[in-house]
């Protein structure tokens, strides 16, 4: 029965390899615009202290075009998604939203497709925090992050 289970693995890993090496390029794609707008944003936020804001509308613009990237990575991961079977559609799924954080199931394709989601996660929560610090000392009370 183990070594029936081991060939099962085996299979999947030789299937889905490739493809889980393309998606993860399109997560290593998210996460270095990801980083980039969390390293805009730690300007801005310094920006913003200095009361510059000249170099803040600058910096909004790039951030913006950071996203714009970032919607075009999201977009290429639904089109994997879309082509994939659904057991592994689930699975990307578990993945991106956090509910897997280690896996062999799919190789070391898998493991860095679960790698990169969770420095994904990272960045994004990192860069979360400072833009809420940020909204909350320009907003106080009229913040967007008040009772979240």
């Amino acid at each position: 029965m183990r070594r029936l289970q081991r060939e099962h693995d085996m299979v999947k890993e030789e299937n889905y390899g490739a493809l889980l090496t393309e998606i993860a390029k399109v997560l290593q794609r998210k996460y270095t615009h990801m980083s980039e707008i969390s390293r805009l944003t730690e300007e801005m936020a310094e920006e913003l202290s200095r009361d510059d804001r000249v170099s803040v509308q600058m910096t909004l613009g790039m951030r913006g075009e950071e996203i714009e990237k970032i919607r075009e990575c999201d977009r290429n991961f639904h089109v994997f998604l879309d082509s994939v079977p659904s057991e592994l559609k689930e699975w990307l799924m578990k993945v991106v939203d956090g509910k897997v954080s280690s896996s062999e199931e799919y190789g070391k394709e898998g493991m860095l497709v679960v790698r990169l989601a969770g420095s994904i996660r990272n960045v994004w929560e990192k860069t979360m925090a400072i833009d809420r610090r940020m909204n909350k000392r320009l907003a106080g009370a009229d913040s967007f992050y008040t009772d979240r």
